[in-house]
């Protein structure tokens, strides 16, 4: 027998491989950060021992899921300014904050703060837009998180930096710094086409085909946008992109609520993804994408909760739902945006955008063990009958039992095992009690 790191056994598998195995009664084999193998418990059990084995019965076992926008440290910002238009939240309330506030201490324990939601939520890998980026890096090494940091480029002085020259500097740093640390990835993050000049946005394309990095940016998230966009180039955000050459498969746009025919077709003979944030983009009434229009162009879709502080949360669950339901009903298409295809996008089709495919999304023997485990033994989520709708439409993060990153245990049988929940809700009080005194 061989001797492993950890043994999952007695679970329902969810591989999300193309055929959407669903295989009962299974065993998952994980060795030295890796799935080493999976298959009938009374054939592993006679393969493998462990001195780590976790009892799934009951229990769905499937890859992590993947936040593809966030910008963590904005979770102390969590309901600061609710019911507000995005530019007035943003003009009068989030800006002024962020500049009254951050420090490479506040968006450490910020981002801390926000890897403890995430494991909460079953969610494995993060892809942030946000400042500090080595204060994100710490705090995801900290808590064993999996994380794409981008840092944000503006044209304008904000945090550590005060060009964009300073802000690629900074990325290179990071760079280097975090190169051999396989939990930690940076992007660059150009805020939006209206808060990037046309050299800033060339500059940024320039340094992600130097680095060999993902390029994550906000677009066409409001009609403002739009139009601010075709009144000062004569194009629209798509096309304007285009023309600049940022359109590749490097390219993740979060939001692309108000794009025309023209552009979804660009973005997929480009390859470019996109990241709903149905919740978001509903509580600032930007709109609703169109997703039935990518679909029929087959866009690459992915789902990602945006900030705390226009979510309020960072449950992938509440995301999946809600997408679902509000693009059926759009639609007048119950058929339509079925589980299976909201699964998807919340796990293979973010790794596929963030391009770790070949990594994570789905289990794969050779895979990295970015697993959690869904407990169905409750009243509230018993019975079921198929496990991907029950998982869209019935779970929640109270289901997630237990989340393995990279093949380390960071959340078991609900508990954390990397952080500590009192020191992060002392802190939490502790910068809620400064920020009110400010406002």
């Amino acid at each position: 027998m061989r001797l492993v790191d950890c043994i999952i056994k007695n679970g329902f598998l969810l591989r999300i491989d193309e055929n959407d195995s669903i295989l009962p009664n299974t065993s998952l084999v994980i060795h030295e950060n890796k799935i080493l193998d999976f298959g009938s418990d009374d054939h592993m059990k006679n393969m493998y021992q462990s001195d780590h084995i976790i009892d799934a019965k009951g229990c769905f076992v499937m890859p992590g899921f993947i936040n593809a926008h966030t910008h963590l440290p904005m979770t102390y910002f969590r309901g600061l300014a609710d019911d507000l238009p995005l530019k007035v939240w943003l003009e009068n309330y989030i800006w002024p904050n962020e500049a009254r506030f951050l420090s490479p201490e506040f968006v450490y324990d910020a981002a801390l703060h926000g890897c403890a939601e995430l494991i909460k939520n079953g969610i494995t890998l993060f892809n942030d837009m946000y400042f500090y980026g080595r204060e994100i890096a710490k705090a995801s090494i900290k808590a064993g998180m999996k994380a794409i940091i981008s840092e944000v480029a503006l044209d304008y002085s904000v945090a550590n930096c005060h060009n964009s020259e300073e802000n690629f500097n900074y990325l290179i740093e990071n760079i280097q710094m975090f190169k051999n640390n396989p939990l930690i990835d940076f992007s660059i993050g150009p805020h939006s086409v209206y808060a990037c000049s046309t050299d800033t946005l060339k500059k940024c394309k320039a340094q992600a085909d130097k680095l060999n990095c993902l390029v994550h940016m906000h677009l066409s998230e409001t009609e403002f946008e739009v139009n601010h966009c075709l009144q000062n180039f004569k194009l629209r955000p798509v096309d304007y992109l285009n023309d600049l050459g940022l359109l590749d498969n490097r390219l993740i746009i979060a939001h692309g609520v108000w794009l025309n025919d023209s552009e979804i077709n660009l973005l997929k003979k480009k390859n470019v993804s996109v990241i709903l944030n149905t919740e978001s983009n509903m509580k600032l009434a930007s709109g609703f994408a169109p997703v039935y229009k990518y679909c029929q162009a087959d866009v690459n879709l992915c789902l990602g909760t945006d900030s705390v502080a226009s979510n309020n949360n960072l449950s992938m669950f509440d995301e999946m739902c809600l997408t679902a339901k509000i693009h059926k009903c759009l639609n007048s298409d119950p058929s339509f945006l079925t589980a299976r295809d909201i699964i998807h996008m919340a796990t293979i089709q973010s790794a596929k955008a963030l391009g770790k495919d070949n990594e994570c999304g789905s289990i794969e023997i050779g895979k990295n063990a970015d697993i959690i485990i869904l407990n169905s033994n409750s009243v509230e989520s018993y019975p079921y009958y198929h496990p991907y709708s029950h998982i869209v439409y019935c779970m929640n993060q109270k289901n997630v039992q237990t989340v393995i990153i990279h093949g380390k245990t960071v959340m078991e049988n609900g508990s954390l095992t990397t952080l500590d929940e009192n020191d992060i809700l002392n802190k939490a009080s502790y910068y809620q009690n400064k920020i009110k005194e400010g406002l």
